[in-house]
């Protein structure tokens, strides 16, 4: 954990947490992500549906705080000297990080297809969330392929579904690192980077908010510490996380509807759903980086250590799920009720996740991790050594005085 702001590290670990549920539900309550009627298994999905307690599995809230960490965090060194080798280091380091975790997870879901381990075509839930993924017929070469390259650059997720955001994360990244490499170091860069924000809406106002999500997370850097301002503390908090509850359908952001409707009629059409849950994402980020209760509260052991496999969960939650959850789920006793079983299927999900997730990244995430970190130490190294065309600086002592 050198080096690392601890608090950042425990909201990557609950933000994990959130994902994982938000695709449980989706599969065994699907009323709570989508808020059809018809779908609702019990009463008590819609007091958690209609309330801002939402936001402990709203998966597209946690997604945006993930990009507004990685754009504060990959931006951490260059705004502390201005450092523009920093930029061209992590640069080199990105894809070093991020494509052997992924290229193994897609590996990993090739094999299970291949043995047949995905169940839910013969369940009842083949009509939801998860019915259309691993019907195809698997081909290495094509997961290879997609492990190498194709998820990172044109967001594949045919083998791992939840691969759709790493594009983003990568692409997001680089784009980042250029945009600061060229202006970070004007004076005004910040406002340069709110007029990049609106160029991205306005090309691509789905990808766009996400890659302003990176911007503003790397400018956190120049906001005011909010340690000696309780109540901006105690807003930015509230304002993020009933941000990050939001649904359309839901009866506390009813009102938001309106809004949006209003500002859609307007001619300012944008992809609200996203929008309203990563303007939470932004004060909820801020708020954690001063020291305070809630800081504190993150930077415990427990959600340190979730943090720290929060990638490895990312990657393998989506293949237990669609494989250990529905088994368990299919098997268990037809006298236990359907909530019963859904429940029982989920806690199965999470308990392997961590399982398998200390495992992949103690012997995949890790040695990713070290390897990055020997390729940045190389390309400082060469940078540090004077290139043989270069001529050789001879100090000559002064000339003594007659």
């Amino acid at each position: 954990m050198a080096g690392k702001t601890l608090s950042l590290e425990g909201l990557r670990g609950l933000a994990s947490l959130t994902v994982i549920l938000s695709h449980c539900f989706f599969t065994f309550f699907p009323y709570l992500q989508l808020g059809e009627l018809a779908q609702r298994k019990g009463a008590w999905e819609s007091l958690l549906f209609n309330s801002p307690l939402r936001v402990i599995y709203n998966g597209t809230f946690s997604v945006s705080v993930f990009f507004v960490m990685s754009g504060y965090v990959l931006t951490r060194k260059f705004f502390k000297d201005g450092d523009i080798v920093s930029l061209q280091e992590a640069s080199v380091k990105r894809y070093v990080r991020l494509m052997p975790p992924v290229l193994v997870s897609i590996l990993l879901c090739y094999g299970m297809m291949k043995l047949d381990l995905f169940p839910v075509a013969r369940s009842d839930l083949r009509e939801g969330f998860l019915g259309n993924v691993y019907l195809f017929q698997p081909s290495f070469l094509e997961a290879w392929w997609d492990g190498l390259y194709r998820s990172l650059l044109l967001g594949n997720a045919s083998y791992n579904y939840i691969l759709w955001t790493i594009r983003t994360e990568f692409l997001g990244s680089l784009m980042l690192f250029a945009f600061l490499a060229l202006f970070g170091r004007f004076r005004g860069s910040g406002w340069m980077a709110v007029v990049a924000s609106l160029a991205l809406l306005c090309i691509n106002s789905t990808d766009g908010i996400f890659y302003a999500l990176f911007l503003a997370g790397a400018y956190l850097h120049r906001w005011k510490d909010l340690r000696v301002r309780p109540v901006g503390l105690a807003l930015a908090l509230l304002v993020g996380l009933y941000l990050g509850g939001y649904h359309w359908y839901s009866g506390p952001y009813l009102w938001m509807v309106k809004v949006a409707h209003t500002l859609d009629a307007a001619g300012l059409k944008l992809e609200w759903p996203l929008l309203y849950p990563s303007l939470g994402a932004v004060p909820l980020v801020w708020a954690i980086l001063s020291d305070n209760p809630v800081s504190r509260l993150l930077s415990s052991r427990p959600l340190v250590w979730l943090g720290d496999k929060s990638f490895s969960m990312y990657l393998l939650h989506s293949v237990l799920l669609s494989s250990v959850g529905v088994y368990v789920y299919l098997y268990l006793p037809a006298s236990i009720a359907y909530q019963g079983r859904a429940a029982l299927a989920t806690l199965a999900v999470f308990v392997t996740t961590f399982g398998a997730s200390t495992l992949f990244a103690r012997f995949v995430d890790a040695p990713t991790v070290r390897l990055s970190a020997r390729l940045g130490k190389a390309l400082r190294e060469r940078q540090a050594t004077p290139h043989p065309s270069e001529p050789a600086v001879i100090e000559h002592a002064p000339a003594r005085s007659a």
